[in-house]
C-alpha cells in the first residue's frame, strides 16, 4: 500500500455530499451491508435480479431504490460486489466505464485470488479507473437470502481486507473505516495468503460437517436412528451443513488446491489421534485436547 498525493476519490468521500453506495446482490451478505450502510447514514442503491428483494430492501428503508438490472451509470462512491464466485468477474467487468472515476469498488467473495489478480491486470492495462479493495467478512450463516439480512452481522467478527502492494493507503483507509464503523476487526492478507487460510477455518469445517452428517447416517441401523440421539455438540458441530450445496459446490472447486493442502494436515492429525485410540495411549489423548485448548486462545 502506498501513499499518494494525486489519489482522485468521489465527492462522498470527501464529504461534500452525501456518500452513496450500490450493493450488487442483496442476499445474506449484500443484504447486511445495504442495512449497515444505511445506519451509519449512507444513501444505499442496490442491483438484484430478484426484484422482491428490492422491495423489501426499499421497504425497510435500507435503499433509495434498486434495478434488477445495471443502470447504463451509477453516480456512486462505493460499489459492493455480493455476488456469487461464478459471477464475481461478470459483475467487475460490468462497472468499467459506468461508474465515476475515483469510486471504489469492494466484494465480499471468500476466495480472493481471482478477483484480485483480475483486478491488478485492469489495473496494470489501465482499462479502469476506479479503485479496488478485495474483501471477505468471517461471518455468515448456514440459512441465505434477503429475509436474514442483519445490519449487525459484521460486529465483533473478523473482516479480511486483501489490498493489492500499489493500492493508495487513503483508498484502504476509507473502507477501513467503514468497515469498523459496522464494528468489525480488519485484518490484512494477501490474496493466495487469505485463501489458505480460509481453506482451514472455513472450507474444510463445512466438509467436515458434511461428512459427519453422511457417517452418521451411514452409522444408524435404521433411518436416521442415530439422530434421535443428537445432542448439542453434534448439532453445533453440522449446522452449517444446511449452507447452499450449489454456492459450496462453487467455493470448494475454485479453491481447491489450498482445501487439499489443508485436508492432508487435517488427515495427518486425525490419523494420529486414531493411533493413540488403537494403542489405549490415554495420556496422549489428553495431551491433545491440552494442545487445542491452547491453540484455541489464539481466536479472537
Amino acid at each position: 500500500m502506498l501513499d499518494s498525493p494525486e489519489v482522485i476519490l468521489t465527492p462522498g468521500w470527501s464529504g461534500l455530499r452525501i456518500p452513496k453506495a450500490c450493493i450488487f446482490g442483496l442476499g445474506l451478505i449484500g443484504g447486511s451491508w445495504a442495512g449497515a450502510l444505511h445506519r451509519i447514514g449512507w444513501e444505499v442503491f442496490a442491483v438484484d435480479p430478484e426484484e422482491a428483494s428490492i422491495d423489501e430492501a426499499v421497504r425497510r428503508g435500507w435503499i433509495q431504490a434498486g434495478w434488477t438490472e445495471m443502470p447504463h451509470f451509477l453516480e456512486v462512491d462505493l460499489v459492493v460486489l455480493a455476488l456469487p464466485l461464478q459471477d464475481l468477474a461478470k459483475g467487475y467487468d460490468q462497472l468499467v466505464g459506468r461508474i465515476p472515476r475515483g469510486s471504489i469498488v469492494t466484494d465480499v467473495g471468500s476466495i480472493k485470488m481471482e478477483i484480485c489478480h483480475k483486478s491488478r491486470i485492469n489495473a496494470q492495462n489501465g482499462s479502469c479507473d476506479f479503485h479496488f479493495v478485495g474483501g471477505h467478512p468471517m461471518t455468515g450463516s448456514e440459512q441465505s437470502g434477503f429475509g436474514v439480512a442483519d445490519p449487525g452481522l459484521f460486529m465483533g467478527y473478523p473482516y479480511v481486507l486483501t489490498p493489492e502492494v500499489d493500492c493508495p493507503q487513503q483508498v484502504v483507509q476509507k473502507l477501513v473505516g467503514i468497515v469498523q464503523e459496522f464494528g468489525a476487526k480488519v485484518v490484512f492478507r494477501e490474496a493466495r495468503e487469505h485463501d489458505a487460510e480460509v481453506a482451514m477455518v472455513s472450507h474444510i469445517p463445512h466438509l467436515l460437517a458434511v461428512a459427519l452428517t453422511l457417517a452418521t447416517q451411514d452409522a444408524s441401523k435404521e433411518q436416521g436412528s442415530a439422530l434421535e440421539l443428537a445432542g448439542r455438540s453434534f448439532r453445533d458441530l453440522t449446522r452449517i451443513a444446511d449452507s447452499s450445496p450449489e454456492m459450496w459446490k462453487e467455493v470448494l472447486l475454485r479453491n481447491a488446491p489450498a482445501i487439499l493442502d489443508g485436508l492432508t494436515l487435517w488427515e495427518k492429525r486425525i490419523k494420529e489421534l486414531r493411533e493413540c485410540i488403537q494403542q489405549r495411549a490415554g495420556e496422549d489423548i489428553a495431551e491433545a485436547f491440552r494442545k487445542a485448548h491452547e491453540v484455541r486462545k489464539f481466536i479472537n
